[in-house]
């Protein structure tokens, strides 16, 4: 049996949202890969592209219910994994320190939220790479998203649109 949130498409002002918050952060971002040194540009889209390993990861081990985590719980994990790369990336640390890991974070972010909006897809943006991958949304919520696209909807059928 899907879940409601499975069936469901974000409601047009979460998508347009997301859509604008994303173009918003590339915009922001790119002139960025054109300032640093081309080492840096390689270890973020590395970076980025380990960070997409790990969210096909969270998406099978959610979508296959191996751990009986909830989806809230999931989602905060999601999103820690964002966090805590661009906390490190204000580090020293030998991988993502020294801004690799803030540039990866914003950049991840910033595309994932036009691949959300793009495919309307309901859920946490962090997880619309690997949803796209395997053609069906999470299961895990967005933290900010969900609730803006639960009142949408709330509202929607009250006006009967």
């Amino acid at each position: 049996m899907e879940s409601p949130q499975q069936t469901l498409q974000a409601p047009p002002v979460g998508r347009v949202l997301r859509i604008v918050l994303g173009v918003a952060l590339v915009v922001y971002v790119a002139p960025v890969f054109f300032r640093v040194p081309v080492h840096l540009s390689v270890r973020v889209l590395l970076l980025m592209l380990g960070l997409v390993c790990v969210y096909t990861l969270v998406h099978i081990v959610i979508s296959q219910r191996i751990f009986g985590f909830g989806p809230c719980l999931g989602a905060v994990v999601a999103s820690a994994f964002l966090v805590a790369l661009y906390v490190g990336g204000a580090t020293a640390l030998p991988i993502i320190g020294r801004g690799a890991g803030q540039l990866e974070a914003v950049t991840f972010l910033g595309i994932s939220l036009l691949i959300a909006g793009v495919r309307a897809a309901p859920g946490c943006e962090l997880m619309a790479t690997p949803g796209l991958f395997f053609a069906k949304p999470s299961e895990l919520p967005c933290i900010i998203f969900s609730p803006l696209d639960k009142l949408e909807r709330k509202w929607r059928s009250k006006r009967g649109v």
